[in-house]
Order: C-alpha cells, then structure tokens, then sequence
C-alpha cells in the first residue's frame, strides 16, 4: 500500500516558513523523511529508504489533538506514535490521504503486544 499525504500550504504555512528564515522549511523536511511511503505486509518503508521490520515495534500510542477549551473545544487530528528500538515514526491523521485505511493497516500489522502498550 502507498501512503500519500496531504500538501501542507496556506497562509499560517508560508508565515510560519518565511518568519523562521527558513529553518521551519528545513526541519519538516528533515522530519518528512522520516514518514512512510510504502506499507507492505512484512515491513513499513520510509521516505528515506529505511525499511522496519513490523516485528521491530514495541509501542504504539494515540494522542488526540483539540483546539481550544470549553464548549469551543473541537477535535482537529489523531497523532499515533510508532516506537521502535532506533526511534519512532508519527503518523498524523490530517496529514494522510486515506487516513482510516493507513491507520487500520497499520494497526492490523504492528505486534498485538505494542498495542497493548
């Protein structure tokens, strides 16, 4: 399975890129490396080349993010974290195209006691 993701523009984006010299572009292309691109039944692939096992991970955690308190309180992503022995991988769900299928597969491969975690 190919992971596509979403492109990442708009005018927080640009802001946040040209207010940093740079550095903003620069360190979320280091960490885009470090994203999936192929998931296949024995392990997950990343951009970078890198090929993990599925056997490799020990841990997966699911944080939700909201914006705001109160009643304007409103969901905005699931992040999951990956754990693995060299470092951990996070797939954020409003970046992925397809979301609920990367996620589900994701899940179904990953050892059943990293879940538990």
């Amino acid at each position: 399975m190919e992971v596509q993701y979403n492109e990442r523009k708009g005018c927080v984006w640009v802001a946040g890129a040209v207010l940093s010299l740079g550095l903003l572009s620069l360190l979320n292309r280091r960490a885009d490396r470090q994203a999936p691109v192929r998931l296949t039944e024995d392990e997950m692939v990343l951009r970078n080349g890198r090929r993990i096992p599925w056997s490799t991970f020990n841990r997966v955690t699911a944080t939700d993010v909201y914006l705001g308190s109160g009643l304007s309180k409103r969901y905005v992503r699931t992040v999951y974290a990956l754990k693995y022995p060299e470092g951990t991988i996070r797939l954020a769900t409003d970046y992925l195209r397809d979301a609920d299928r990367v996620v589900d597969f994701v899940l179904s491969h990953v050892p059943p006691e990293a879940r538990q975690a």
